[in-house]
């Protein structure tokens, strides 16, 4: 049970593909300017991905590796487009159009493409499932976030709920903007991951002391 949580984590936390990668830093820089473009976003992303490692799972591995990646690629475009009639079907043509070609960019990035080689592939299919969503489930938080800061900022709305902000910010929907929140947020994220993680060494440190103590006055 530990494991499968440190797995799911993995994709939340550790190597969060905005945050902590930052492989898909632009697409969320440049899309997620409000509430309904970044559920968009990560609807899209969540089929293309998901579907598309599953799919990627069923190639033979005597297949040369180059020769892998190339459909890795293709199976990747063929789920865009069921995921593009998807989201014109959820949110209408013109919000789909609004984002432009990161939707595609998004079914090609690191995650199908390298990932599933030499990670999820290599997993049991449950462990595999597991650690897919968290990856998933990680990017879009932070795309649903930065979306929805960024229409507070913005439009002084949530998605169609007027919040009355009294200060808008336009500056901040522009992909210059995103990437400023975005890049804050990545800053933010690793300064608390190190932090955490440096306490953790120094209270195993301080244990692997405190039994090295006991051994030695029971000697």
């Amino acid at each position: 049970m530990e494991k499968n949580k440190q797995r799911l984590s993995d994709g939340l936390v550790r190597q969060n593909i905005v945050l902590m990668s930052g492989i898909a830093i632009t697409p969320v820089a440049a899309c997620a300017t409000d509430f309904e473009k970044s559920l968009s976003l990560s609807l899209g992303f969540t089929i293309i991905a998901f579907f598309s490692v599953l799919l990627c799972r069923f190639i033979p591995k005597r297949i040369v590796y180059t020769i892998r990646v190339i459909i890795y690629a293709l199976i990747a475009g063929l789920v865009y487009i069921p995921a593009y009639f998807a989201l014109n079907a959820v949110f209408g043509e013109a919000a789909t159009a609004e984002l432009g070609l990161y939707l595609p960019i998004l079914a090609v990035n690191p995650l199908i493409l390298t990932k599933t080689e030499t990670r999820f592939c290599l997993r049991p299919p449950h462990l595999m499932t597991i650690e897919l969503l968290g990856y998933i489930v990680g990017f879009d938080i932070v795309c649903i976030l930065v979306g929805t800061l960024r229409d507070i900022m913005v439009n002084g709305r949530v998605g169609w709920m007027n919040l009355n902000a009294g200060f808008y910010i336009p500056a901040f929907e522009t992909t210059f903007g995103g990437l400023i929140i975005t890049g804050a947020a990545a800053g933010m994220c690793r300064a608390a991951y190190n932090s955490h993680k440096r306490k953790r060494t120094e209270k195993a440190e301080k244990e692997k002391q405190r039994q090295e103590f006991i051994k030695e006055v029971i000697q």
